[in-house]
Order: structure tokens, then sequence, then C-alpha cells
């Protein structure tokens, strides 16, 4: 009753999301999330298939294959549309992520055809068959299992490596990372992982590791997790560059008739642009706007956005996010010195919208923690 219990509470998690989606705002992130979850949602419906439906085992085990290999590309695509710059959408050029999926599916066709006693001899029996096409078929469906586990490690790193990238684009475009860091993603991805190859290891031992911990009822309450996470994330998380792309930050042509090719610009031209920048620091206090965006300061400065990145980058030798949040700590350092305000009170008071994000930035900054820097200056 456990593991029709956690499939239930997994199912209806899954479902649950499913219908909420519906009613969200439009998200180019919004159908590869729908895939996962689908996937998901079909996984979980296991044990209650065994316990109450066992006529449907043979067709629920025919499709763990085409499910298996349709999880990881939804997973890569909706990282992918979380991550990307500008639109998103499905193109025909994916189609190299799906290419498991002909063979996926024969497999699963294979396993659909076989008479009911064959089938149970090939999955539910103790003893070897001597049945060639059974035996062959057995081999096909444990290397599948070992290619999607090889697939799941390969899709890991490539994902470790695009969110890496990624983080390092938004410190060009905003101020802070709260709520686009995407580092439940990061570590959703592993925990599939392990819970494929800990799924592995039982179907290989079956029940005899389970004096270790090692059964099927632990293999439930790790997918539980996984949809529970993927669920409650995907709900809130927007795509990370959407607020840069919105038509209101729509940047108006520079103010000066010069024009430049981006790459073309002069020493006297990123000086110039330099210096507005330190005066909406400065004089207009720009950097305590909490959300202050690349488009914004550009609006502010009347530079186009790529003539303020470029400054920033060659100039100023910084990024946009590390010169606003290094006038937040400045100010930060003179109110920790000078006033009995709390961190957190000066931690708002200087444009973060959270305490973590201050101590983190306080911390690259100074190498020390704001209550450090605190006690150093006071002695």
């Amino acid at each position: 009753m456990a593991q029709v219990f956690l499939a239930t509470m997994a199912m209806a998690v899954a479902s649950f999301t499913l219908l909420l989606l519906l009613f969200q705002a439009p998200s180019k992130a919004k159908s590869p999330l729908i895939l996962v979850l689908l996937c998901l949602f079909l996984l979980s419906t296991g044990p209650v298939v065994f316990a109450y439906f066992p006529s449907l085992r043979q067709l629920y085990i025919s499709a763990l294959p085409l499910l298996f290999f349709t999880l990881l590309p939804g997973l890569w695509f909706y990282h992918e549309a979380l991550t990307v710059k500008g639109q998103w959408f499905w193109t025909w050029g994916m189609w190299p992520h799906f290419a498991a999926l002909p063979a996926a599916s024969l497999l699963g066709l294979a396993l659909l055809l076989l008479p009911g006693t064959a089938f149970n001899n090939m999955f539910f029996s103790e003893h070897a068959s001597d049945d060639r096409w059974i035996n062959i078929l057995s081999m096909a469906f444990f290397a599948a299992i070992l290619l999607w586990c090889v697939l799941s490690c390969v899709y890991l790193v490539k994902l470790n490596f695009r969110t890496a990238h990624y983080r390092k684009g938004l410190k060009d475009v905003y101020s802070n990372e709260q709520g686009r860091s995407l580092r439940w993603l990061s570590g959703i991805s592993l925990l599939i992982v392990f819970t494929w190859a800990y799924a592995l290891v039982v179907l290989v031992f079956d029940n005899r590791l389970k004096f270790m911990g090692v059964s099927e009822t632990g293999v439930l309450v790790l997918l539980v997790a996984i949809v529970w996470i993927i669920a409650a994330n995907g709900l809130r998380q927007r795509p990370g560059f959407e607020e840069a792309s919105l038509p209101e930050q729509a940047v108006p042509p520079p103010k000066s008739k010069k024009t430049y090719e981006r790459s073309a610009l002069t020493s006297h031209d990123l000086a110039n642009i330099a210096a507005k920048l330190t005066a909406a620091i400065h004089r207009d206090q720009a950097h305590l706007d909490p959300d202050l965006t690349l488009a914004k300061l550009s609006t502010l400065t009347g530079e186009p956005p790529q003539y303020v990145s470029q400054t920033l980058s060659q100039h100023l030798q910084t990024t946009f996010f590390d010169f606003v949040n290094g006038a937040r700590i400045d100010d930060a350092k003179s109110m920790l010195a000078q006033s009995k305000q709390s961190v957190l009170d000066i931690a708002l008071a200087t444009g973060f919208n959270s305490r973590s994000s201050f101590y983190k930035a306080f911390k690259q900054f100074t190498g020390l923690t704001p209550s450090q820097y605190r006690r150093a200056q006071k002695a």
C-alpha cells in the first residue's frame, strides 16, 4: 500500500500542476514543462496499474522505453526555453534529441505484442527462458535502460555547462539573480540521474538489498521528490531573460546624432558613456532600484544597451551586475560603519532584495560578512 500511496501522490501533484499551467500566463517554457510533467505522471502510474489494473501491466511496461527517451529531451528543452535569449519554439532541428524514439517505440511495440505467457516469463519469472526471442527482448530492454542512464549523464554535463554560461549572461543584464539562477533545475538533474541509477540497482538485485534500504519503495520516494520539486518550481519559474525583452523596456534611440557601429566605439565615446553611467549611480542613485536592469540603465543614460554593455566590459572592465552591486556595497559599507541599522534594513535600503543576496555580494567585494565588517570598523 505504501507504493500505491506514493504513486498516487506523485500523480496528484503532476496532474494538479498540469491543470494550473492551463490557467497561467503564456510562457515559452510552458510546453516543454508540460511534456516533462506528462512523462512523470505516466511513469508514476506503475504501482496503481499493478495493484488495481493488472490487465494493463503489459501496456505500462511496453510504454516505459518511450517515456524514458521522451523525458530527457523534454527536460533539455525546458531548460533551453528558460535560459535562451529571445523567442523559443519547437523546430524540426530538434529531432536529434528524439532520435532514440523510433527504436524505443519498436521495442515497446514488440513487448506489447508478446503473448501474455511469454511476457510474464520475461518480466515476472525467476527462471531463465529458453525462448530466443524473449532473451533478445530482455537484453534489448536492459540495454535501453543502460543507454538511458548514459544519456542522462551526458545531458547532465551539458546542462551544467549551459547553466554556467546562462548565469554569466545574467550578470550582463540584471543587477540580481533572485528567481533566475535555476539552481533548483541543476539540483533536479542530479537527483534524476541518482534516481535512475538507484532504480537500475533495484532492477538488477530485486529485493536482495532491501536490508540496505534499496527497494522499489525508495525509487518511488525519489520519484515523488522529483515531481514535487519540478511542480513547485515550474509553476513560478519564468524564463530568465523574459523581462529583458519586454516592450516597455525598449530603449529609445541615442540622443546624440552621432551613430557608431558597436565594434567602432572610440575611447572618447567609451569615456563619455562611462561618465554617464557614473552619474546615473552617484547622482541619480539608480543602483538603489532593486529591479534595475541593463535596459533601465540604458534608458536613464540615453545610450543603447549594447553601448552600455560594451563600455562596462571594455572601458570599466566589469559586468553590469558587478558595476551596480559594487555601488550598493559602497553605500552599505558606509551605513554599517556609521549607523546602527540592522543588516537586513541596510540590505534593503541599498537595493538588495534579500538578506542572502546581500551577504553573498558583500563577501564577494570585501572578503568579510557585514557583521565582521561592522566589528572591524568599530575596532
